[in-house]
Parts: C-alpha cells; sequence; structure tokens
C-alpha cells in the first residue's frame, strides 16, 4: 500500500525517486500486490497524484501488479476537516469505505 499527498498534480519527488531507485538491477517491485491511496486538503483527493503514481507503478521497470482501479481508489479530500482537536481521525464514513478497501487489498494480494 503506497500512500502519497498531491504536489502540483503529481508525487512526490522523493516518493518518485524512491520508484526509481527500487525499478534498478532487483526491480523489487515487479509483481507485488499495490494499492495507492492518498489524502489532501483540497477538493480532488488526490486524484492526479494517485493517476500519476498508477502510470509509474505499471511501467516495465516497476511493473507493480496494481489493485484495480474503481471501487478500490481511496482518495480523502478535505482532510483537515476530518481530524479532532488532538489528531484523531473521526470521520466514520471515511474509517468505514477504508476498512472495506483494506479488506479488499488483502483478498486481491492473495489471490494469484
Amino acid at each position: 500500500m503506497i500512500a502519497t499527498p498531491e504536489y502540483n498534480w503529481s508525487i512526490p519527488s522523493v516518493l518518485k525517486n524512491a520508484l526509481d531507485w527500487s525499478s534498478r538491477v532487483e526491480k523489487v517491485m515487479i509483481g507485488k500486490p499495490t494499492m495507492v491511496i492518498g489524502a489532501t486538503q483540497g477538493m480532488l483527493g488526490t486524484i492526479r497524484a494517485q493517476l500519476h503514481l498508477r502510470e509509474i507503478l505499471a511501467s516495465s521497470g516497476v511493473g507493480a501488479r496494481l489493485m484495480p482501479t474503481g471501487a478500490s481508489e481511496f482518495l480523502i479530500n478535505n482532510v483537515q476537516q476530518k481530524f479532532d482537536e488532538s489528531g484523531r481521525f473521526t470521520d466514520e464514513p471515511t474509517l468505514a469505505l477504508l476498512d472495506k478497501i483494506v479488506h479488499q487489498f488483502v483478498d486481491f494480494s492473495q489471490a494469484k
């Protein structure tokens, strides 16, 4: 599972660099079950960053086995409104959706 914020409609450069390094020599991501999630203060919930990240993960050098898009996409928008004063995530519908999607990811990762 890779969580990413969104910077200028893409992923952070440090994440891109880590994926580039992982695509060299041993290519540790090839065939590895992967799910993408993200959170942002904006309205679109990292959709652009996730699309870009999925393209990178699907490239021949990285070759991750991506959980299909659709019901599996997890984007948290307006994240600043979903925490209480102590920093606890309190948005119950979002928590329920995350729980559902994580279970789907477990099933996906165990499937051959």
